[in-house]
């Protein structure tokens, strides 16, 4: 089962420093016969790094004896890494996929709790080697995060909006895990179906205290909202929901008794996340245009939905200890994929959503492009995806450049491993961009064309092995034919400028 990481020619390091041991050894594997000889030029966090006849190799210390006069001595393979972050996704999300990942390798996972934001992880595989010791820091401010990054073997797992996580990415490597929503829930009872975004402003500043101004019963509105110091609450802010101004509500520490405190209360409102919703029932956020988008797995994974985070590791690592290198590459397949499905968060996975699903979108994209998109483009965008099936994995690009913003990286490597698994292999895969409103219909047109074939081409060059050459693939550009959310801020601006992934039998 080793024999892939003994072999393995093309992991990316950091620019290698000059030659620490210059000497020839033998790197003997310890379940094969396989050797290598070379000269180790480095040995870090677990790898050997040698200068052989195929070029430079990376081996995993674990798989192999070393002997030369060269070779170190290693008094414990094991990875020391520091994690920190937020209490409740480091309980609820971020250990649990260590354990599985730990236990996928056969390996126990012990835990020892030493105070309430301290704790460690022992893993140690059957034979008892040593795979990693990982500390464990909860509750860390924001303000410290520099200096949390700046400290060796060390990750962050934090949430943010998109914008936020692209800052981010200026300051270290970040790694998308889940998608999140705000949500704002009620009583399952309430005969209010759903919330303006002016509306929710006001509520929030005190400016709407009944729910007769929502047209729902002449009663009080009871406002429940996350603690004030939280991390939901300041999420809440960035994203332009102020929850500081409201002296009358109810906080809670608690974010799955604040919805269950909404959920049975008929004239409860609460503001949480869409991962601890449970039986409350969750309301659209209408855009001041009239853009309507239910808060589901599908609309928040995809980045739809107009209140949508993430959750995300951060980590400044350039020479990561080899059990985080491969945990975070578990991390970008479909076992942990699944796994976080299962912990109540929307994971960057391929989920799929029929156009009959969509009525919403159908009917704003006609109210709204009929001034400026001819009835027969609309027309013809419709009977292409009659039939077909939207697939989450909606991709958008950072201002004004060719690169993907974190999370449509993260969605697209799910879409290409779907791919390389042949789930689509029997279908015409339909790539289309879509653009923003400013500007002109026939050149927005001719730039989602371009954004579109832009992922075209980001598919087809992840497959070097031809895996792919059989696929249909079919490259389209409607320009602002189908907007998803209105266009008064800039991030509404953003969610329109998009490339989908459409997928449809063929005829």
């Amino acid at each position: 089962m080793y024999l892939s990481r003994l072999l393995s020619l093309t992991l990316a390091l950091a620019t290698f420093s000059h030659a620490v041991w210059a000497g020839q050894v033998t790197l003997k594997s310890t379940t094969s016969s396989v050797e290598l000889v070379g000269e180790l030029t480095r040995f870090d966090q677990g790898i050997y790094t040698i200068e052989t006849d195929l070029g430079e190799l990376e081996v995993d210390a674990r798989t192999v004896t070393c002997d030369g006069a060269s070779c170190p001595e290693i008094e414990s393979l094991a990875s020391k890494v520091s994690i920190y972050g937020n209490r409740v996704l480091i309980n609820k999300l971020l250990v649990p996929l260590l354990e599985n990942y730990s236990f996928s390798l056969g390996a126990d996972i012990e835990t020892s709790i030493e105070t309430d934001d301290k704790s460690s992880i022992k893993i140690t595989t059957k034979d008892k080697q040593r795979l990693a010791d990982i500390s464990i820091k909860t509750g860390i401010r924001s303000d410290l995060d520099a200096g949390i990054l700046a400290l060796k073997d060390t990750l962050i797992i934090k949430s943010g909006s998109a914008k936020t996580m692209e800052n981010a990415k200026k300051q270290a490597s970040v790694m998308p895990i889940a998608a999140d929503a705000l949500v704002a829930v009620t009583s399952d009872t309430n005969s209010v179906r759903s919330l303006s975004q002016g509306a929710l402003h006001r509520i929030l500043s005190g400016a709407i205290v009944n729910w007769k101004d929502l047209g729902g019963p002449d009663a009080n509105i009871n406002v429940y909202l996350p603690k004030e110091t939280s991390g939901l609450a300041k999420i809440t802010k960035e994203m332009g929901f102020d929850t500081s101004k409201l002296k009358t509500a109810t906080h809670f520490d608690d974010l799955e008794e604040l919805a269950k405190a909404a959920a049975s209360d008929p004239y409860g409102l609460g503001f949480t996340n869409f991962s601890n919703l449970r039986t409350a029932k969750a309301l659209p956020i209408l855009g001041r245009c009239g853009a309507f988008i239910q808060p589901s797995v599908f609309n928040i994974s995809s980045g739809s939905y107009p209140a949508v985070y993430y959750h995300y590791l951060q980590n400044s690592l350039k020479n990561p200890p080899i059990f985080i290198r491969e945990f975070l590459s578990y991390l970008s397949g479909a076992p942990a994929r699944e796994m976080i499905d299962r912990r109540g968060y929307p994971s960057l996975s391929v989920f799929e959503n029929g156009l009959e699903n969509q009525g919403n979108r159908i009917v704003h994209s006609l109210l709204t492009t009929s001034k400026s998109v001819p009835i027969t483009e609309v027309h013809t965008m419709l009977s292409m995806l009659n039939g077909a099936r939207q697939l989450s994995t909606v991709l958008r690009f950072t201002t004004g450049t060719e690169a993907l913003v974190p999370q449509s990286s993260t969605a697209l490597e799910a879409l290409i491993s779907e791919l390389f698994l042949g789930n689509y292999a029997d279908q015409a895969v339909m790539i289309i961009g879509f653009t923003e409103s400013k500007g002109n219909t026939r050149e927005n047109k001719r730039l989602s064309k371009a954004s579109a074939q832009l992922v075209s081409h980001l598919i087809k060059g992840a497959d070097s092995s031809g895996q792919l050459a059989n696929l249909q693939i079919d490259v389209l550009g409607f320009g602002e034919a189908s907007p998803l959310a209105c266009e008064d801020t800039p991030e509404g601006a953003a969610k329109n400028n998009r490339v989908e992934i459409w997928v449809k039998d063929k005829p």
